[in-house]
């Protein structure tokens, strides 16, 4: 089954440039890069031949530094119809547990843990039950 590889970049940093897009599209073979928002994100059209793990694995080591993110998916089934996240500092610049802390008044500290797991500090999962914890009361 035909895949397709989608490479996606905050919209406040623009960081996919047409090059960076390019560079990654040679290292995969891909015939064509398709933008889907300029500067933030595009589809590489793999060869029939590409494996979804081999080629995200390629595309990650050849976008290493870059803050990029690779979803190589098939192409039967890219278009979602609902997409279920938890990467709201990604999407609008902001945590959303940050500010439902802020309205009763516990924001300082639910974002400070917040602030902790995004650096890698403490694990997700811990850092979501404490900041429910707090929110609870």
């Amino acid at each position: 089954m035909p895949l397709i590889a989608t490479l996606v970049s905050r919209p406040a940093d623009r960081a996919l440039s047409p090059s960076l897009a390019n560079m990654a599209s040679r290292s995969v073979g891909a015939s064509a890069v398709v933008w889907l928002a300029e500067g933030i994100a595009c589809d590489l059209a793999l060869p029939p031949a590409a494996q979804a793990d081999e080629t995200t694995a390629k595309l990650r080591a050849a976008l290493a530094v870059e803050p990029i993110d690779v979803i190589v998916q098939q192409a039967e089934t890219r278009r979602k119809k609902i997409l279920l996240a938890d990467m709201d500092s990604t999407m609008i610049d902001q945590e959303c547990i940050d500010e439902l802390a802020d309205e009763i008044g516990v924001k300082d500290r639910v974002a400070a843990i917040t602030a902790r797991s995004m650096n890698g500090e403490i694990a997700f999962e811990p850092a979501l039950r404490e900041r429910v914890a707090l929110l609870k009361g």
